[in-house]
């Protein structure tokens, strides 16, 4: 089960830096595209596309861990919630993921059904909201007690 767990936080911290990449690009073409007040391409939607489908494999992974490898399973409540590293992952990190999956979902749903004129201010907004919210709970490397490496 160890390495397991091992590949899966891996491959977690691997697709992180697929998910910045595609959520910084689709940010930035959204932003361009609306400032430049040109019409909505099959490249924004490609961009906006791999963005959320790497961040349900984000999220699929970081639910078998979250279901799988929880200290909740293994070490109870009073663990959890007395070791600031299991809070942050369990409670912090993983409700701040979820909501920002949710927000591209809306997001996408959202410039879908927009206007032609409306598409990129609405991928802006729901986007550049999803990503600030990864960025804020990605646990970088400089934070004490949870921190984890840029890469593995």
């Amino acid at each position: 089960m160890d390495i397991l767990h091992t590949i899966l936080v891996d491959l977690h911290s691997i697709n992180r830096w697929i998910v910045l990449l595609f959520g910084l690009i689709t940010l930035v073409s959204a932003g361009r595209g609306w400032l430049a007040k040109r019409a909505w391409q099959q490249s924004d939607q490609r961009y906006a596309k791999l963005f959320i489908i790497f961040l349900d494999i984000q999220l699929l992974l970081g639910l078998l861990l979250y279901f799988v490898f929880s200290p909740i399973t293994t070490n109870g409540f009073e663990y959890v919630f007395g070791n600031p590293a299991s809070r942050f992952f369990l409670l912090e990190h993983s409700i701040t993921m979820l909501l920002a999956v949710i927000i591209a979902h809306v997001g996408s749903s959202r410039v879908k059904k927009a206007q032609s004129e409306e598409k990129f201010k609405r991928a802006f907004v729901f986007y550049g909201l999803s990503l600030l919210l990864i960025l804020i709970s990605i646990p970088w490397p400089f934070m004490p007690g949870y921190g984890r490496p840029w890469l593995f």
